[in-house]
């Protein structure tokens, strides 16, 4: 497995599935999604080994780019995990929505974490509600607003811990944003178009600050582009792409975990599958009973072949949290004891979709 490393020449432009065209949405300050979503990634990454490995930049692919990187929306033999979210080549995580805590002088401190309650009757049938542990009851408590955890402060919240406040890193250290304003020229006249106009809000990495991907499945004798510029977002932006030593800092799961017969699934990155109590996870032999997590996330992307947009689907955000009891306990047990702390989940996992950390239940 190879890490590679996507580092800012300057500003960022990302957008979500939205529409940005003249007269199909705003064009006044539309701001850039961050980090991007896995697609806009891996598109970079694939486009990038392709030029560094025999192709023209126009034409399509040779036979022996498409038997290593795939056709399209269609994935060959390679497989691309992340995206990571990079400072100083150290990983940082979204902040598990398990995790409550409470803003003092600007900055969001943790302080409870929340664990399925007694069965309750709903429309969905008997459902386990999240709620806090013990004794602890305090209307302040509320998830993070864009902190990100370091690989310590997620290790202590998948043994059920509480994160130190050292390990807590708001977004406002990362990365900032910044106006811009576009315009369409009329290449002729060599002069603006009349009512071509638009104004967009891109993001600025502090120093330091990168984008993480590791991939494997390429052949021993691919070149990678490393030292290199490659296109990346909206507005071809570019990203000098660097070594990585691809360590994530995840350490194994507790032994807890197949003792209990429970385990408390982190995601790491998007998860492309639908989630409903009861629901079993293929591959992890669990099932569902809780879960604390975000509005879904609405994901398109680009089919190059036809050429035309993908449908949208929705995705659980990063930060997700699923509650799940043994229902095959030999496959979790198998998943417990993986040295890497890491596992896969749902659709597109080739594309970066379903990363994910087991943990436990806090008490």
């Amino acid at each position: 497995m190879t890490g590679v490393q996507l580092c800012p020449v300057d500003t960022w432009f990302f957008r979500d599935g939205s529409p940005f065209t003249m007269n199909a949405a705003p064009q006044e300050n539309v701001e850039s999604l961050f980090p991007p979503h896995p697609p806009t990634v891996v598109g970079a990454l694939r486009s990038a080994l392709a030029h560094n490995n025999g192709w023209d930049g126009a034409d399509s692919w040779p036979q022996e780019i498409c038997d290593a990187l795939g056709d399209g929306p269609d994935l060959g033999k390679v497989k691309i995990e992340g995206m990571f979210l990079l400072r100083c080549g150290q990983p940082l995580f979204r902040m598990p929505r398990h995790l409550l805590g409470v803003t003092k002088r600007s900055r969001w401190r943790p302080k409870a974490l929340l664990r399925p309650g007694q069965p309750v009757a709903c429309d969905l049938g008997e459902v386990r509600l999240p709620k806090l542990g013990g004794s602890i009851q305090d209307a302040t408590l509320k998830p993070s607003d864009g902190e990100w955890l370091t690989a310590t402060g997620l290790n202590a919240a998948r043994r059920g811990e509480l994160p130190c406040q050292d390990d807590v890193v708001p977004s406002r250290c990362l990365w900032s944003s910044e106006s811009r304003i576009g315009l369409e020229r009329d290449t002729k006249k060599r002069t603006a178009r009349e009512g071509m106009l638009y104004s967009t809000v891109h993001v600025r990495l502090k120093a330091g600050v990168s984008l993480g991907a590791r991939v494997s499945g390429l052949p021993k004798s691919w070149a990678w582009p490393f030292e290199q510029m490659t296109p990346l977002g909206g507005e071809s932006r570019l990203a000098e792409l660097r070594r990585w030593d691809a360590a994530v800092g995840i350490e194994p799961p507790s032994g807890a975990i197949q003792e209990s017969g429970r385990a408390a699934i982190i995601a790491l990155s998007p998860v492309d599958m639908e989630i409903e109590p009861g629901a079993e996870i293929p591959g992890l032999g669990v099932r569902v009973v809780s879960a604390c997590m975000d509005r879904p996330q609405r994901i398109g992307g680009w089919d190059s072949l036809k050429p035309r947009p993908l449908p949208i689907r929705s995705v659980l955000p990063a930060g997700s949290v699923l509650f799940c009891e043994a229902s095959e306990p030999e496959l979790l047990a198998r998943a417990a004891s993986t040295e890497s702390g890491l596992a896969r989940i749902g659709e597109r996992t080739e594309w970066g979709f379903g990363l994910v950390a087991l943990g436990v239940w806090p008490d």
